[in-house]
């Protein structure tokens, strides 16, 4: 009797289990102008496709290989392959493959592969590359590369961010690149103007050089890179001389309080008497002693590039040369300098 009833339970979960397979709807190919005026008409967000043509826009449930839309594209779970839309995509689940939306590419659990959007990318989890031309966000985590105009933003990253402007994200492994401003808990690798690090290294201090540039700067990053912003006075030229001051740095340990720092970095003085800048470029490396965990002196070694189209200011270029090319419309100056300076660490 037991072994009846122990049969007759099994024969239902098998029947139930193929008339579910029965009732999952799949096209080889879904025509769509805008829903529900499609081959699958108000039933295409249940079906599975193969390849979709929407016209101006299409639902669906899966896509497997290639969907186009005119518009707009939306995958109500996964889809793999090409996706491509003159405006958006949206997936409702994970995208496998490559997402291109003129304007904004959704996916609401997991993007693998590439994404491409003219404006914006949008995902919980991901690995691979994505391109937005204004932003991209990952909610959770991320493996691989974001590329945007102004914006980036993940909670954990691994790999490489790259903006214009800003990069946020919580634990960072690997880079971050961006033209002012990084933002993170955790990230060694920050390459910005202003690196804001919860777990790094900020200082403000004060430096002089060779050429007698007087520089309140700050510097700020993770463990090993940082960025450089200062300004101040110039004491030694003709005019008025204001200089603003901007690079990068590697933190390079040694011993306990001694490490040495290096840096590359570019200064900008105006000319109080024209329109002319007189441009110098240098690259120091600087032996740091720390006389307590917040107070820093360092100084060392530069070679120096400067060049302007002011020639009154000839007096402004050293001595200590290694090349020099003086015209009657241009200085040039390829010489050794040093820099010295103070800081305190916060």
């Amino acid at each position: 009797m037991k072994k009846s009833i122990l049969a007759a339970i099994l024969c239902c979960f098998t029947l139930a289990s193929a008339l579910a397979q029965t009732n999952e709807k799949t096209s080889a190919v879904h025509v769509s102008f805008i829903p529900p005026l499609s081959t699958h008409g108000s039933q295409a967000a249940e079906y599975t496709n193969g390849v979709s043509f929407n016209i101006l826009a299409g639902v669906s449930k899966n896509e497997k290989y290639f969907t186009f839309g005119g518009l707009a594209n939306i995958i109500h779970n996964n889809a793999s392959g090409v996706q491509f839309a003159g405006l958006l995509n949206t997936i409702g689940n994970d995208a496998n493959g490559f997402q291109f939306a003129g304007l904004f590419n959704r996916t609401g659990n997991t993007t693998r592969g590439i994404q491409f959007a003219g404006l914006y990318n949008l995902a919980d989890n991901g690995y691979g590359f994505q391109f937005g031309g204004l932003a991209n966000t990952i909610k959770k985590e991320y493996s691989g590369i974001q590329f945007a105009g102004l914006f980036n933003s993940a909670k954990d990253f691994q790999g490489f961010q790259f903006a214009g402007l800003v990069n946020i994200a919580k634990n960072v492994k690997g880079v971050q690149f961006a033209g002012l401003v990084n933002i993170a808990e955790n990230s060694d690798y920050p390459i910005g103007l202003i690196n804001i690090i919860k777990n790094g290294e900020m200082s403000v201090g004060v430096t002089y050089d060779e050429t007698g540039s007087v520089i309140a700067s700050f510097r700020s990053g993770g463990r090993v890179l940082y960025g450089i912003l200062g300004v101040g006075y110039n004491h030694k030229s003709n005019h008025k001389h204001y200089v603003a001051e901007g690079g990068f740095g590697a933190h390079i340990p040694v011993v306990n309080r001694f490490r040495i720092n290096a840096e590359l970095k570019s200064q900008f003085m105006n000319m109080s008497s024209s329109d002319e800048f007189l441009n110098k470029s240098s690259f120091s490396i600087l032996p740091a002693f720390k006389f307590t965990p917040n107070l820093e002196i360092f100084a060392g070694p530069s070679i120096n590039y400067m060049n302007t189209d002011d020639v009154s200011n000839k007096n402004m270029f050293p001595g200590g040369d290694i090349w020099t090319k003086f015209k009657d419309d241009r200085l040039q100056q390829l010489h050794i300098g040093y820099t010295a300076g103070i800081q305190w660490i916060f």
